[in-house]
């Protein structure tokens, strides 16, 4: 039987780690903040993980690896809405390209 102990990494600790991996993220410019809030996240799981057990006598476990979950998370949601933005702004440059024309095609006609 083996028993595996985890101490809680310390804030300082957490925001490194996420400011790390957010370093390998493109064009995002509050990496520290971003970092920050991640690590004040997990801290506060924690946190509250205690006072679930106090109260309903339920264990709630966060380890290392849950924090690099939740970094990889939110690299894989910015990715896909960046993906998702960059489609909606090059639709909204086609459609003010076409009411410009359509604009410039009108009046030709009314002259």
């Amino acid at each position: 039987m083996a028993i595996d102990w985890f101490h809680e990494w310390p804030q300082e600790a957490l925001e490194s780690v996420s400011f790390r991996f957010l370093q390998e993220v493109e064009n995002i410019e509050v990496k520290e903040s971003v970092s920050r809030f991640m690590a004040y996240v997990h801290t506060s799981v924690n946190q509250t993980s205690k006072e679930y057990l106090a109260n309903e006598r339920r264990y709630n476990y966060t380890t290392p690896k849950s924090f690099l979950e939740q970094i990889k998370l939110y690299r894989s949601l910015l990715g896909q809405r960046s993906k998702e933005l960059t489609a909606k702004m090059e639709r909204l440059e086609n459609g003010l390209q076409k009411l410009s024309s359509t604009s410039a095609q009108v009046f030709t006609s009314l002259m």
